[in-house]
């Protein structure tokens, strides 16, 4: 299910980015994903309280701004806004309500959607100044620190209570299969092909495709939603307000798919922005599909195989996992197979674990090689592990001391696991709870 929008939004060095780095290295520590994801990006899926979201950095907002960067920058945050189910709006509690902080409030009471004003670099409890902010018009002011993680608790727990109620989940819905990739690799090509119609505009010109379309699509292997979006690119390559939407759009898709098929561009290779688009979908808990296309284009096509698979493996050797498959969507070339690999990739999603199972396997990965001791010679205790969710895969450990399960153990843990269990391009999560 999509999970909602936050958005951090406030004038310039007002200390934005540092909560959102604060507010994500929060769910990091207490959830084990894939290891080795740099998690470089201005919207990431995070959690608190076991609730998710989907938190949005913004750049500083300068409301009155006409012209160049900072018009952009203007015209995206207010996107933003408009996407958003719940903002947080950072003010400085060093300066003071100034004017741009008032014309921003101004201009979010206009926009109608739930604000907290979130006063940042408050240096002790109880500090007075944050009643000034009252005068903004937007309710009750919290006070926190970001650097320092003061009040950051309270501030998540206020923004959870801002947002909708989780909807009840549709019976047995069809999968939704979300195409993604960079701009101009054949998405919407792909989408026509594997629809036998011209569902999707298709021009040479990059960009062309801005909102996500939904399209039913009936197979020998099930049915399923495709949901073609907008090409992504970094937050620093958005060239208008058009593709930052796009680009949120997007990534609104992987949140609401069960699997991602990750379109590549066969001549270009899978570069830096596959890789953090591929980790946006992991995030987002879909199940990862990669395809090469353009496959018609390549010549010495057993070769080129080996080569593109090897260079994947070699750059970012995390995804070296991902299921991938050569295709043309122009020509049609091995087309007729994706329904079953696609299925194949949401029934992995789906797919549960027996509690005996599970713990066989632990005891005999623990024999083979024990958990160590931290640098006070004091070794935790893994009890047992169980599954205790699906889309994506849940793992939960039970130990006795979590904080002594170094990252070098868990990594261990994961390889095994996926290495006996499969689930390769299964976004899985390793939880660590602690139990006596």
């Amino acid at each position: 299910m999509s999970a909602p929008v936050v958005a951090i939004i406030g004038r310039p060095n007002v200390g934005k980015s540092t909560l959102f780095n604060r507010v994500i290295g929060e769910r990091r520590a207490v959830t084990h994903d894939r290891p080795g994801v740099t998690r470089d990006r201005n919207a990431v899926r995070t959690e608190w309280l076991t609730r998710p979201f989907v938190l949005v950095d913004t750049g500083g907002f300068l409301p009155a701004s006409s012209e160049g960067r900072d018009a952009d920058i203007r015209r995206q945050a207010e996107m933003a806004i408009g996407l958003a189910d719940a903002i947080l709006f950072v003010v400085d509690a060093h300066t003071g309500v100034t004017d741009l902080d008032q014309a921003i409030a101004t201009q979010l009471r206009r926009m109608g959607r739930p604000t907290r004003v979130i006063v940042n670099k408050v240096d002790k409890p109880g500090d007075t100044i944050v009643h000034e902010f009252h005068s903004l018009g937007l309710g009750e002011p919290m006070a926190i620190a970001a650097e320092g993680g003061f009040g950051i608790g309270d501030m998540l727990d206020a923004t959870l209570a801002m947002l909708p109620e989780d909807a009840e989940p549709e019976e047995k819905p069809d999968a939704r299969v979300a195409i993604v990739g960079r701009p101009n690799v054949g998405k919407s090509s792909l989408v026509n092909a594997l629809l036998g119609e011209e569902r999707v505009l298709v021009e040479p010109r990059a960009g062309t495709t801005v909102d996500a379309i939904d399209a039913p699509w009936n197979t020998p292997h099930g049915k399923f939603v495709l949901v073609d979006t907008a090409g992504i690119r970094r937050q620093a390559e958005f060239e208008d307000q058009a593709e930052f939407y796009a680009t949120m759009r997007a990534l609104h898709a992987l949140e609401r798919a069960d699997v991602a098929v990750l379109v590549v561009d066969t001549k270009e290779g899978f570069q830096k922005q596959e890789a953090r688009l591929a980790h946006h979908a992991l995030d987002a808990g879909c199940a990862v599909l990669v395809l090469y296309n353009k496959w018609d284009l390549v010549e010495d096509r057993e070769q080129a195989w080996k080569e593109v698979q090897k260079e994947r493996e070699r750059r970012f050797p995390t995804l070296a996992d991902l299921p991938a498959h050569p295709v043309s969507a122009t020509e049609r070339i091995h087309l007729v197979k994706l329904p079953e690999y696609i299925a194949q990739r949401a029934e992995e999603n789906t797919r549960r674990i027996s509690t005996g199972k599970l713990n066989d396997w632990l005891a005999e990965v623990q024999r083979r090689r024990a958990v160590p001791s931290n640098s006070e010679g004091r070794a935790p205790k893994i009890y047992y592990v169980t599954q205790t969710g699906i889309r994506p895969p849940t793992f939960t450990f039970f130990v006795n001391a979590p904080s002594r399960l170094n990252e070098n153990y868990r990594r261990y843990l994961w390889g095994n696991f996926t290495e006996h269990f499969g689930f390769k391009g299964t976004p899985l999560r390793f939880k660590v709870k602690k139990s006596e």
